[in-house]
Parts: structure tokens; C-alpha cells; sequence
């Protein structure tokens, strides 16, 4: 008989929510690119628990705007780690979410679908978190 091992992980994704979907159209179907915005914000909520807010603004000049945004409630099994490789995990977890959400909402009538290229997730949310402390120098540890 094999022996069964335990795999615990360390970030527990217990709930994802979106909190805001919209897309507004402007005009009709043109050969702009689409500019991102991202924003992260993170909430402790006791020792162990963490809400981690990613929200998406995509706007394609002339044809539409859009904004997801999503909560994912994490639990940590330890508070032994580093805050900004937690950061980066909870985000990469929820951003397919994201991701999956924005293609289906652009899956419109003469509306290309976007599909999100790859991005950085670890090196966004490091600058999103050195922008912070470099806005709130008290946040230095």
C-alpha cells in the first residue's frame, strides 16, 4: 500500500467574488490597441486571514471601456512567510479568474474578444508595493 502524503499549502483560496463587472461601449469596432490598468489592495483580517482586491480597466479608445474587479478570501497556514511572496501568489491565483472573466465579458457582437497577454504578476505587484512605500514611508519595515 502507498503511503499517502499530505500536501498542505500554505495560501488557501476559501472564496473568490467579483465585485464589479461593467463594459461600456463608446463606438463601434476600430483598429486601436487596448490600454491596462491594475490595481492590487490587500486587508488583513486577523492573523491568519487575508482579502486580496484586483481590479482590471482595459479601454479600447474609441470602441469601449471595461472594469472587473474581484476579492479573493485567503487563509494562511502559517505567519511565517515573506508578506510579498504571499502578495504575489494570492494575486497570480485570482488573475485567471480576471482574466477568463474579461474574455467572456468582450465576447460580444462586433466586439473582438481580448484575451490578456501574459503578464508579470510577481514584478507588478512588487512596483505596485514599492510604489505604496514610497508614497507611505512609514510602510518600511
Amino acid at each position: 500500500m502507498e503511503e499517502v502524503i499530505a500536501n498542505d499549502c500554505v495560501l488557501k483560496l476559501d472564496h473568490l467574488v467579483f465585485d464589479r463587472i461593467s463594459f461600456k461601449r463608446i463606438g463601434f469596432a476600430n483598429d486601436n490597441g487596448i490600454d491596462y490598468k491594475f490595481g492590487f489592495g490587500f486587508e488583513e483580517k486577523g492573523e491568519y486571514d487575508i482579502v486580496v482586491h484586483l481590479d482590471v480597466i482595459g479601454q479600447k479608445e474609441g470602441e469601449y471601456k471595461f472594469q472587473i474587479s474581484a476579492s479573493g478570501y485567503f487563509t494562511l497556514s502559517s505567519t511565517n512567510y515573506k508578506d510579498l511572496l504571499i502578495r504575489q501568489n494570492a494575486v497570480a491565483i485570482i488573475f485567471p479568474y480576471i482574466r477568463s472573466q474579461i474574455s467572456l465579458l468582450t465576447a460580444q457582437p462586433e466586439v473582438t474578444p481580448v484575451v490578456l497577454p501574459p503578464f508579470n504578476i510577481a514584478q507588478m505587484v512588487e512596483d505596485a508595493m514599492n510604489a505604496e512605500v514610497e508614497e507611505n514611508p512609514q510602510l518600511k519595515s
